[in-house]
């Protein structure tokens, strides 16, 4: 994985978002404080108009909300495991505990784009899925996250 792209900073545990669009702020303040994004609301009102053109969320409690945006300064994936599940109207219709977001920007975008489906592809392995799921060591998460095969 491009250590532009994801690092071990990139991980967040958060203890307090308990509905969808309090998951969106806390990513959305999560990239613009690793300065992914020039506009936090910008990037928090980008992630909820994504999502009201189809469902981020995954299934096995794994949702994967991004935009393309002007906002966004860089390409940047950031891993979010919340505390409570929360609820998503994901494919599966179960709540997520788990947000691979990515920040791309409209520059290049086709490009990043390819960043959503190799994280696509991954997670239909069962072990990588499992080890996102239970790990909370982030060197260990961020080990996981490398098996992601983005070199951009």
């Amino acid at each position: 994985m491009n250590k532009e792209v994801f690092n071990q900073n990139h991980i967040l545990f958060d203890e307090t978002a308990a509905t969808q669009e309090e998951a969106f702020k806390c990513i959305a303040k999560f990239a613009y404080d690793e300065g992914f994004v020039s506009d936090e609301q910008g990037y928090f009102e980008g992630l909820k108009a994504r999502e009201l053109e189809a469902t981020t969320g995954f299934k096995d409690h794994i949702a994967i909300p991004h935009c393309k945006s002007r906002v966004n300064k860089k390409p940047g994936l950031f891993l979010v495991k919340f505390k409570q599940a929360i609820p998503w109207n994901a494919l599966d219709n179960q709540p997520i505990k788990v947000a691979f977001a990515l920040t791309i920007p409209e520059e290049g975008a086709t490009e990043h784009l390819k960043l959503l489906s190799l994280i696509a592809r991954k997670l239909i392995d069962k072990e990588f899925r499992e080890g996102v799921l239970q790990q909370d060591d982030p060197e260990v998460l961020t080990g996981i996250i490398d098996q992601i095969d983005y070199k951009d």
